[in-house]
């Protein structure tokens, strides 16, 4: 399994994707990093964002978790996912190719600027931004399970 270390970089970008699926490649950089205790500031297990695709595809934070430590590269994360969610990984390929909704892209902009994809003009508002986040996130922690904690 490759290691990363999100207390010195953020995960990729949401928009990325992996085998024509959208922020597969961010899920499986704060798995890796909540695996090796290096998640930092990230949220993994309480992030609405991963549960969503989680949901999509059919699995959980367990099982995802698993498929991610046994997995050397992206690549096996993705063919170990072809193999057992067929119909998930279609299903989340059709939700990739439709428009982001509207409603999400306030957090979509905020993920983007807080992680340092977006700078600028803006530069100057980043601590305000960041901390608004930080402040979500810490809700987050609060208030939702961690549904990943007995897979790490």
């Amino acid at each position: 399994m490759e290691t990363i270390d999100l207390t010195l970089a953020p995960p990729r970008r949401w928009s990325d994707e992996l085998g024509g699926i959208r922020w597969l490649p961010r899920i499986i950089d704060k798995a890796r990093a909540a695996l090796a205790g290096r998640l930092g500031s990230y949220l993994y297990g309480q992030s609405p964002g991963d549960e969503n695709l989680l949901r999509i595809l059919g699995t959980d934070y367990p099982t995802f978790t698993q498929i991610v430590k046994s997995a050397p590269d992206d690549a096996a994360v993705l063919a170990a996912l072809e193999a057992r969610f067929p119909e998930g990984v279609a299903r989340a390929r059709r939700w990739t190719s439709r428009p982001l909704p509207p409603v999400f892209r306030p957090l979509t902009w905020m993920l983007d600027f807080d992680d340092g994809y977006i700078d600028g003009p803006l530069a100057p508002v980043r601590a305000p931004i960041r901390a608004l986040y930080g402040l979500v996130a810490g809700g987050l922690r609060a208030v939702r399970k961690n549904a990943a904690k007995e897979a790490l």
